[in-house]
């Protein structure tokens, strides 16, 4: 599928300038969140969303083009602030008990992170079986997978770059899926699933 009918499906079809349309497409983005939180993204409905934010249909549409571009929203949202703070973690990292050490606690932050959000489990999971945002996490893996091997590769030889590359999309991906499944378990459970993950991936990553 191309980034062109990618874009035209799921892109915001105009940027608020105006603080009175700021101020509408942030109630909509409220209010979509409630009813995401309160019946899930597949009940989600363009009509509610108007309804709840208290703006026209038409005003609606004027920003979406459909509920998936509503939903590439919440997942754009997501991501820029995944990939910020990991551009962040490491700022001066010395070796590899520091990196690991920085991985951990970037895991813990993002996982507290989802956990608090109400959009977050949702989104995703409505992703998974849609084409565009299956491309769209795919390039956020990536992306995020380029800050930390960036950061951490000065600590591997350099003949072990290719297989350390390919150690931290690994890692990063499984990450991911553990935090999703400690998401939908009670917090205790939850705790020792990554504790026994922080103890375990991390380390993976340096040890040829």
């Amino acid at each position: 599928m191309t980034s062109k009918k990618i874009s035209s499906r799921l892109q915001l079809r105009k940027k608020p300038q105006q603080e009175r349309s700021i101020q509408r497409l942030d109630a909509i983005m409220e209010a979509a969140v409630d009813l995401i939180a309160m019946h899930g993204v597949a009940d989600l409905k363009m009509t509610d969303i108007a309804a709840r934010a208290g703006v026209p249909i038409g005003s609606l549409y004027q920003f979406f083009p459909e509920k998936a571009a509503i939903i590439r929203a919440f997942h754009d949202r997501h991501t820029a602030i995944v990939q910020e703070r990991a551009e962040l973690a490491f700022p001066d990292v010395k070796s590899t008990d520091q990196a690991i050490e920085m991985l951990s606690k970037l895991f813990d932050e993002f996982y507290q992170l989802y956990r608090a959000d109400r959009t977050y489990l949702p989104v995703w999971m409505a992703g998974m079986t849609d084409r565009d945002f299956q491309e769209l996490n795919l390039a956020h893996l990536e992306r995020l997978t380029d800050i930390i091997y960036g950061a951490l590769k000065h600590l591997v030889a350099d003949n072990h770059q290719s297989a350390f590359r390919l150690r931290v999309h690994m890692v990063l991906y499984l990450s991911g899926a553990l935090a999703r499944f400690a998401m939908v378990r009670d917090e205790v459970s939850a705790q020792e699933y990554l504790a026994e993950w922080k103890s375990m991936g991390a380390r993976t990553l340096f040890e040829f």
